[in-house]
């Protein structure tokens, strides 16, 4: 019977001082005590089919019938699955480093030569050099020509 003691969820006939419950006469919303536990292979099958869904909210599926051809049973876990516990891992950040170990102009330099492009400058350039020094951060760029 329903707390306000005038639904029965349930009707089942006496015999002897056994009362049979048939689970599959069940209409609509289940309720979830009278749900079976699952065999903990068959609990972990639908946790990866579900894509690593948590216990508890497969639990809300199956209660509110959300997903057909999910089995009317109660889902439960005692460890996390190697791709959850995976996925729950904290990355470290790489550390910052503040010291510069360039200490003079033109110690380092960054370099870059892009071309040929399809399209020349006004003085039928195709190349461009890029030069940046690390520790003022100038930039040079130069375009070059290709001579045949």
């Amino acid at each position: 019977m329903t707390e306000d003691r005038k639904k029965f969820l349930i009707k089942s006939n006496r015999n002897k001082n056994m009362y049979p419950l048939d689970i599959n006469i069940i209409i609509g919303k289940p309720q979830l005590c009278l749900l079976s536990k699952a065999v903990p292979d068959v609990s972990w099958l639908w946790h990866r089919r579900l894509a690593h869904l948590n216990f508890r909210y497969m639990n809300d599926l199956v209660s509110g019938e959300m997903v057909r051809g999910l089995p009317l049973l109660k889902f439960e876990n005692d460890h996390l699955c190697a791709a959850c516990e995976c996925g729950k891992q904290l990355k470290k950040d790489h550390p910052v480093i503040i010291e510069k170990s360039i200490s003079e102009p033109l110690e380092l330099l960054h370099i870059d030569l892009c071309g040929p492009s399809t399209i020349e400058s006004l003085h039928h350039k195709k190349y461009i050099l890029v030069i940046m020094d690390d520790f003022t951060r100038l930039n040079w760029v130069f375009f070059l020509r290709l001579n045949s």
